[in-house]
């Protein structure tokens, strides 16, 4: 198939992209050529718009949905017209963690959008058959462009074991924060309360679903931080009438402060999860990791699976995200977006791939 167009956003420079014509990769047979309809923009995205240290002009974006528009010969389980999301991770397939089911922690990993790898910001994409994941009928194109992150959500869940009766605090109100929120509720998660630096952006999270959303004090100057930290998740626990502290904590935020106040806020037993992408070192309070016997883990991106259950909770309206989604952009005006996502005014932002 001969496509009439291929814009693409592509960065150029330090918080600088362009709409450029770029080439579609040829249709191998095992492959679909997918026209892109939608797709959302992150923070990891805004990472690279705002890098200085990306090896070449690289084509944006991770989080696109759209129709299929031709399938290799060998392709016998999709079909042109179907509606899909894409799954931007490119695994190796054949290192030891993606045999064991992790393909998000391959060794060979390339992923749409992140240096190397062109990203899925632009009108045509080709990639694997089994990278198009089907899309119901009853699925908005604007929701369809934020499944990547409900799938991330949806791994984290698993991460943390999200199961009813648990009560959960999550540090950090932007879209993954309040994702968690939206996959927890649709699990049955008894109780969540949220913080944020923002109160905006922790009164919204109540407006979501969330049981409480607070904003905690800023740390005093001269004053430790674990102290500060363990004062806070003792009156908040109080408060909220916590018990000994909460079953999962979710950091999501990336800040040292909140991943301190995430191991504070848990009882004994119970799991924190390190979600926020923060500094490369930070400080955590080890004594109470051992003398609680807590359960430290990281989450990164997805796993086999979650991508269908993040279509699923969306196709059964067990989760609504169209609350978060506060602006969409043509892909024409992909610079405008990007500056709107780093402003932090937008929840979630979507560009129309085709306008």
């Amino acid at each position: 198939m001969t496509v009439p167009s291929n814009r693409a956003c592509v960065w150029v420079g330090k918080r600088k992209i362009e709409v450029q014509q770029k080439p579609v990769a040829p249709v191998g047979d095992g492959d679909v050529l997918v026209e892109i309809i939608t797709t959302g923009i992150c923070g990891s995205d805004c990472h690279t718009y705002e890098s200085d240290q990306v090896s070449r002009q690289l084509v944006m974006g991770h989080e696109s949905s759209g129709l299929i528009k031709e399938v290799g010969k060998d392709v016998k389980d999709r079909f042109v017209g179907q509606r899909v999301a894409v799954e931007p991770g490119l695994t190796c397939m054949a290192c030891e963690f993606c045999l064991k089911g992790n393909p998000n922690i391959c060794v060979d990993l390339k992923y749409c959008g992140m240096d190397p790898t062109d990203g899925t910001l632009c009108q045509y994409f080709t990639c694997r058959s089994s990278m198009a994941v089907p899309i119901p009928e009853n699925v908005s194109w604007e929701e369809a462009g934020s499944i990547q992150p409900l799938a991330v959500a949806v791994h984290l869940a698993r991460r943390a074991s999200l199961t009813a009766h648990k009560s959960l605090a999550i540090f950090g109100c932007g879209p993954l924060g309040l994702l968690v929120l939206a996959v927890a509720r649709a699990y049955g998660v008894r109780r969540v309360c949220m913080f944020d630096i923002e109160k905006s952006r922790a009164d919204f999270a109540v407006s979501y679903g969330a049981d409480a959303g607070h904003v905690p004090p800023k740390l005093e100057k001269g004053k430790d931080s674990l102290e500060h930290a363990q004062e806070y998740a003792d009156k908040m626990i109080k408060e909220l009438d916590a018990g000994h502290g909460f079953d999962v904590t979710v950091e999501a935020s990336g800040a040292a402060i909140c991943a301190q106040m995430a191991v504070c806020f848990l009882k004994a037993g119970g799991t924190c999860i390190q979600a926020g992408l923060g500094k490369p070192l930070a400080s955590v309070p080890l004594f109470l990791i051992t003398a609680k016997e807590l359960n430290l883990k990281g989450t990164v991106r997805f796993t086999p699976g979650c991508f269908e259950d993040a279509i699923d909770l969306l196709a059964r309206k067990k989760v609504d995200l169209k609350p978060l989604i506060t602006s969409t952009y043509p892909l024409t005006k992909s610079a405008e977006a990007f500056e709107a996502q780093l402003a932090r005014k937008d929840i979630k932002i979507i560009i129309k791939n085709q306008e």
